[in-house]
Order: C-alpha cells, then sequence, then structure tokens
C-alpha cells in the first residue's frame, strides 16, 4: 500500500499535483468532481468574460469548457468547437451536448431537445461522410432536404430529415450509411451527422 503510494506520487510530481484544481459539476442530476489546470490555455480561451466574471452556478463551479472536454473525450479540443452544452434549467444539470452555436457559457444558443452520440469509431466511416462535403465553404445542399457544412475544428455536419440523411450517406457509401443504422437515427425526424475527429457523432431529438 506504501509503496503504491509512493509510485504515485512519483508519477505525479508535487507541484502538478499542487497545480491541479477540483471543481464540480453536474450531468444528467448526478454531481460529479473534475480536475483541470488553473492556467491551461484552451480552458481560459474558451471562458468568456462573464463566465470570469460571474463563475459557475452555485454549487456547480467547473468552468463549462471542462465539463464539454469531460463529455466528449476524444476530440482535441479544436473538434470539439462543433458542439455546445445542453442545459436543463428544472434539473439544474447538463444533460448532454449538441451540435450548434454556443452562448456566454457554451450552452447551446439555441435550446432543443436534441442530443448527440457517438455512433461510430471508423476513421474511414468518417472520412466517408465528410466527403459528401463537396464545397468547404458556407452551406451546401448534397441531397433533397441534406445540407451540409463545414465548422471550425473540420467537424463536417449534414442536416436534414432523418430518413433523407440515412438515404444520403448510405448512397454515397453503404459503410458510411451503417452509422445511421441505429434505433436513435431511425426514429428521428430530423438528424445531424456530425463527422469528426475520425469518429460520426448522431445527435437527434
Amino acid at each position: 500500500m506504501i509503496r503504491s503510494l509512493a509510485v504515485l506520487l512519483f508519477l505525479f510530481p508535487a507541484s502538478a499535483m499542487a497545480e491541479a484544481q477540483s471543481c464540480t459539476t453536474s450531468v444528467k442530476g448526478q454531481l460529479i468532481n473534475l480536475f483541470f489546470e488553473p492556467d491551461d490555455e484552451q480552458v481560459g480561451a474558451n471562458k468568456s468574460r462573464r463566465e470570469a466574471w460571474l463563475g459557475g452556478w452555485g454549487k456547480l463551479d467547473c468552468p463549462s469548457y471542462v465539463t464539454l472536454r469531460h463529455l466528449t473525450p476524444d476530440l482535441t479540443d479544436d473538434q470539439r468547437q462543433a458542439f455546445c452544452l445542453q442545459w436543463d434549467n428544472a434539473a439544474n444539470t447538463y444533460a448532454g451536448y449538441a451540435e450548434g452555436a454556443r452562448d456566454a457559457y457554451l450552452r447551446c444558443r439555441a435550446p432543443r431537445r436534441t442530443f448527440c452520440e457517438r455512433v461510430n469509431t471508423s476513421v474511414q466511416t468518417s472520412k466517408e461522410v465528410a466527403g459528401l462535403a463537396d464545397a468547404p465553404k458556407g452551406t451546401e445542399t448534397v441531397g433533397e432536404g441534406v445540407q451540409t457544412v463545414t465548422r471550425p475544428g473540420g467537424a463536417v455536419v449534414l442536416s436534414g430529415a432523418g430518413a433523407a440523411v440515412q438515404q444520403t450517406i448510405a448512397g454515397a457509401s453503404t459503410t458510411a450509411g451503417a452509422a445511421l443504422a441505429t434505433p436513435i437515427g431511425l426514429a428521428a425526424a430530423a438528424v445531424s451527422v456530425v463527422a469528426v475527429g475520425g469518429a460520426v457523432y448522431l445527435c437527434s431529438e
């Protein structure tokens, strides 16, 4: 026991442990303790003046970006720029994350019931979905009722009616079409499919 503790102390120098700051967030009603570096440039860059001045929400004192990192552990700081946090006012907790614009607290600027979940881990599938966006600038129509846009961080987003998006992707690649072969994808009337970081995220109500 003592030896194991000594090993941990060796792996995490006292200076590094002293710099790490703990904070509390809430996801789907569950309080979670997280750690971050106070001088982390990305945390600072994603903290608005309003959040820096007013802080968090009562007991929830984690910077919003720290919570977003916790929810999207497989993405880099650049890649997660496509996502915003879903805040549940009634339950006073983060309900998840979605694709869209952010407010001063990185919450979704236009709150919806839309949520995202990772549905595929294939880099090839992600490239196939991203390949449907012929033009890297602006919004393009790639199918009947299906639009695609490239967002900051390299995320390619396809949006439209669930059936239309699924048909467009399946028409381009059977492998990529399998990314939508999930209950959440088949049942949703409107979806957004995000290809970023070598993975595919399905956002639907």
